[in-house]
Parts: C-alpha cells; sequence; structure tokens
C-alpha cells in the first residue's frame, strides 16, 4: 500500500492512496467441508493434480481518494463537504467447463482451454444447438465465441493456453460518495456542544450520470458447455473421440459477452440523514 495525504491551510484535506494485493494458494477453502473444499477447485487435471493458483478471496487492486473542505463562520456554524473515491477490480473468477468435462465426477471444475483462433475446427469443434426457438450452427457459434475471446480481456491475452484458476478480474468499478456535514455549535462551561446535521449520497457518481457507478455481472463462468462429455473423448482415459462444444446460455439467450450491468438498486445512487449532538472536547 502507497498513500499520500496532505492537510491544507483554511480546512483542506486531501488523501490518495493505492493498494496491490495477491496471494497464491493450491485451494481456495472455499467449502464448508473437507470433501467439497477440495471437489470445487477448479483445476485442468482433477483436484489431486490442482497446482498453484490465485487465491480468490483477494482484492487485487484498489484506489481510494478523498477531499474534505471544513469552514467555520458566524461564531457559531461550520459546514463541511467531502468526496470520498474507491476504484477497484472487486472479483477473481474462473473460466471452466459447463459439465463435467475431464470425468472427474465433479461439475463446473474443469479449466477450459482457450483456442488460438475459435474458427478453426481443428481446434474446438461445435455442434448444432437451438436455444429459444434459434438455431444456432457450428460456424454460428464459432464466430460468437471468437468475438467473446476478442471482448474479454483475460481470454484474448492467453489464447493457446489453458485458463488459469482465478485468472479473470471482474472490470475496473469506480465509486464516488459524497458528503455534506452542517454544525451549530456553542460554548458550554467552556466546551463546545455541537449539534450536526449530515446529509451521505452514496455512489454519487450515479446522481450525476445514469451510467456511473454501476455494478456489473459476470455472465457465465462455464461458458463452453461439452455435448459428448460421456461418449470417451480424447482427454479422457483411452478416449478417441473428439470433443464438441456448445455455447452457454443466459437469461433466454446464448452468452456474447463477458459481463452485464446488475440492473437494480444495487446500482443506483442512495443517501441517507443523520442527526448528531456532539459535547466534550473536539
Amino acid at each position: 500500500t502507497a498513500k499520500l495525504e496532505k492537510p491544507f491551510s483554511k480546512g483542506l484535506f486531501a488523501s490518495v492512496s493505492y493498494t496491490k494485493a495477491l496471494a497464491g494458494n493450491l485451494f481456495d477453502g472455499s467449502g464448508d467441508q473437507p470433501l467439497s473444499a477440495w471437489q470445487i477447485t477448479p483445476t485442468v487435471n482433477g483436484a489431486n493434480t490442482s497446482p498453484q493458483g490465485y487465491a480468490s478471496y483477494v482484492l487485487p487492486d484498489r484506489v481510494v481518494g478523498v477531499i474534505s473542505y471544513r469552514r467555520e463562520y458566524l461564531k457559531h456554524l461550520a459546514t463541511t463537504l467531502s468526496l470520498f473515491y474507491q476504484g477497484s477490480a472487486d472479483y477473481r473468477f474462473s473460466y471452466v467447463y459447463g459439465a463435467d468435462f475431464n470425468r472427474d465426477g465433479v461439475n463446473g471444475n474443469d479449466l477450459i482451454y482457450i483456442p488460438k483462433n475459435a474458427l478453426d475446427p481443428n481446434e474446438i469443434q461445435f455442434t448444432t444447438f437451438t436455444y429459444s426457438g434459434v438455431t444456432y450452427s457450428p460456424a454460428m457459434q464459432a464466430q460468437i465465441f471468437e468475438n467473446y475471446i476478442r471482448q474479454d480481456k483475460y481470454l484474448r491475452k492467453h489464447r493457446g493456453q489453458y485458463a488459469e484458476r482465478n485468472g479473470g478480474k471482474y472490470p475496473w468499478r469506480n465509486q464516488i460518495d459524497f458528503k455534506f456535514a452542517q454544525d451549530f455549535f456553542v460554548n458550554i462551561r467552556k466546551q463546545r456542544n455541537t449539534f450536526q446535521f449530515t446529509v451521505d449520497i452514496f455512489n454519487f457518481g450515479n446522481l450525476l450520470n445514469s451510467n456511473w457507478g454501476k455494478f456489473r455481472a459476470l455472465n457465465a463462468s462455464g461458458i463452453l458447455v461439452p455435448t459428448n462429455a460421456t461418449s470417451g473423448t480424447i482427454f479422457q482415459p483411452g478416449g478417441t473421440t473428439r470433443p464438441t462444444f456448445r455455447l452457454a446460455t443466459d437469461r433466454n439467450h446464448i452468452v456474447t459477452e463477458s459481463f452485464r450491468d446488475i440492473v437494480s438498486i444495487t446500482s443506483t445512487y442512495y443517501m441517507q440523514f443523520g442527526l448528531r449532538y456532539i459535547f466534550g472536547n473536539q
């Protein structure tokens, strides 16, 4: 963590800090029992061969900034205006197959192979798939997946490799909060007594622009769904059949993008009002 702060004259204060966090482990330990903690760890060749990977519980990057101004006037009044900023990539996640691809008895823990070219059938083959009345041919899905890789920051940088456990990161999110505090104070027995009224506007940026400060959700971590996972593919011992896939679906559509906006009060601005009585030495 690195931080700079400066109290200026006449009631102005500012600070900014940056935190970089990185941790690796063999198992995230996110299950509530030893079996589940072992099973749900995403790997390529099964949980018994889990390599060290990114820990899921670490916030990778975070920036925090504060600027505040306080002014006393008329001998009994004071006004404080403050802005708080937080920017961060909040979560890590893993790209996995949407089935038990390596036949280890657990669904959704097998890391995907990211093709160098999703349009090349020698790297990945799709099957015809009908969903919500729309039929997607292998060529259509190959093009959709190629476009998906191109728009995904992690996938396009790791073509020709298996995805890393918790290698993907949620997009950067900015939030600005605003605070207004109005003080009325008097001295009683040489001690300041203050009535303070406050207004907090959280996610203030969203009040200024409805596109700012939104939370985003991952559409599908299991982007590729094997369609012949039980037929002895070449990724299984003794298998000779090439695996085939279809693309994942979400909310009645085939998945074409990594993230979507969360359309709820989570992504909107909100306010709170406060009234305090402060007494004693300040």
